[in-house]
């Protein structure tokens, strides 16, 4: 399975790099955007008069695309806690946010950040709660070497 996982997470971040500096007809400007203020654009797309997909794509696209980032403790086991997981990612996205705003491909928003990181989270929850009832194995492969360290 963590072969698997492997191929399908480098596959799945170029995609996400190009959609978040190419995707949606992005172009270069001369000029670098940044929003600071939070919540600001989410309370923006929840307004009367947005679009049921702006909001679908924006808000939700924001949250559940980085879901199965929340995963990566398949790939390495000291990302199976949330502590480390969770500044890895903060940092990670902190970046594509700034190279954003410097590239000025997009916007740098404290929102995308914030939405992002709780897409994260709930990709974690998920994967805890897989391995809580051994669904897919999990528990076997997070705790091998723990067991096999107990018994010897």
């Amino acid at each position: 399975m963590r072969r698997y996982y492997t191929g399908m997470m480098i596959g799945y971040t170029i995609f996400l790099i190009y959609m978040m500096f190419y995707g949606s007809g992005r172009e270069a400007s001369e000029i670098g955007y940044i929003q600071i203020n939070p919540l600001q654009t989410v309370r923006h797309f929840c307004g009367d008069n947005i679009k049921l997909q702006d909001f679908m794509v924006n808000i939700v696209g924001n949250i559940f695309a980085f879901a199965p980032v929340g995963w990566l403790g398949i790939l390495f086991k000291k990302l199976f806690k949330i502590g480390p997981l969770a500044i890895v990612f903060m940092i990670a996205i902190s970046i594509i946010e700034f190279l954003q705003y410097y590239t000025g491909r997009g916007t740098a928003d404290i929102d995308d950040i914030i939405l992002n990181t709780f897409g994260m989270l709930l990709g974690y929850a998920t994967i805890k709660l897989f391995t809580a009832i051994n669904a897919f194995n999990f528990r076997t492969y997070f705790y091998e070497e723990e067991f096999e360290t107990a018994v010897a």
